[in-house]
């Protein structure tokens, strides 16, 4: 055999690198619990894959343990520890949340600032991976396309992502309502029918106002998209489509402000989808910015 050949031989391997996991995800169907697995397994840090049991993905995702066996099963590992080790050896970002508090120690304020913007990098990260593994946002752009109306519910702190969501359709000249007020939220979802679509905003998904509004939308007829932190809710399964915001490493009380941050984020993406689905409704959102920076001169 000559060098050339040897060489050949030696840096060519036969053996095919294994499918990620997110290749094999996009090769199968799955049903919606398998869906809310894999989207808790694509959400939770790095850190946490390796550690979490059968149990807690059961309850963090609302799927049984039976779906979760079947799940691995059907992505050809043999159980959940495999899955776990095949999800560990990808290249996932590591952890900023190792290095934060390291430093000066007398520098409180600046590691509790790493700490909280690290938190929201993880969540974005995972969320673009959760996205790119999941048909939701593909299912959602044309219902917000071709809706008669878009009315977006939400209470409290959901509310103030409502109201971005509000500010960036409405610039592509989306038919989209928003109003804080739960009664008349209520009397707006009372008024929908099939050809609408309601857009709701909800971090546990049981938010009493909001799930009164979503089931009167929904009792008329009208598709509900959900936005959400919680897997399993009265909202979840009442939704026709489901994007499930990723958890985030433990800071006190920062659970519903980053599914906020992040849902801000999250109307940007469908802003930018929709204008690159559609490139001539960005010319209302042009007119708009024009108008202002004439009143600024």
């Amino acid at each position: 055999m000559s060098q050339e050949k040897e060489y050949q031989t030696l840096s060519s391997p036969s053996v095919t690198a294994a499918p990620s996991f997110a290749a094999r995800v996009a090769a199968v169907n799955l049903f919606p619990a398998e869906q809310r697995i894999v989207t808790q397994l694509l959400g939770i840090p790095h850190y946490e894959i390796g550690i979490i049991t059968s149990s807690d993905l059961s309850q963090r995702s609302g799927a049984s343990r039976s779906s979760i066996d079947r799940l691995s099963r059907k992505l050809g590992y043999p159980g959940l520890k495999e899955m776990r080790k095949a999800l560990l050896a990808e290249n996932v970002p590591d952890d900023p949340l190792a290095t934060a508090s390291q430093g000066d120690d007398n520098d409180l304020d600046g590691q509790i600032a790493s700490r909280v913007m690290s938190a929201v990098a993880l969540r974005a990260q995972a969320m673009a991976r959760i996205l790119s593994a999941s048909t939701t946002l593909t299912d959602l752009i044309p219902a917000l396309a071709t809706a008669r109306n878009i009315l977006l519910l939400g209470a409290g702190e959901s509310a103030a992502v409502c109201q971005v969501l509000y500010m960036r359709l409405v610039r592509l000249g989306l038919p989209v309502r928003f109003c804080e007020e739960y009664h008349t939220q209520v009397t707006l979802a009372s008024l929908l029918n099939e050809q609408d679509l309601a857009l709701v905003v909800s971090h546990s998904g049981s938010t009493p106002p909001t799930l009164w509004a979503a089931r009167c939308a929904s009792q008329h007829g009208a598709r509900l998209a959900l936005v959400t932190g919680t897997a399993s809710s009265a909202l979840s399964r009442l939704a026709d489509l489901t994007v499930l915001l990723p958890t985030s490493p433990g800071l006190p009380g920062s659970a519903e402000v980053l599914d906020r941050v992040i849902g801000c984020a999250f109307a940007e993406v469908l802003f930018q989808c929709l204008a690159a689905r559609h490139p001539e409704w960005l010319n209302l959102s042009v007119r708009i910015d024009d108008v202002f920076a004439e009143k600024r001169r």
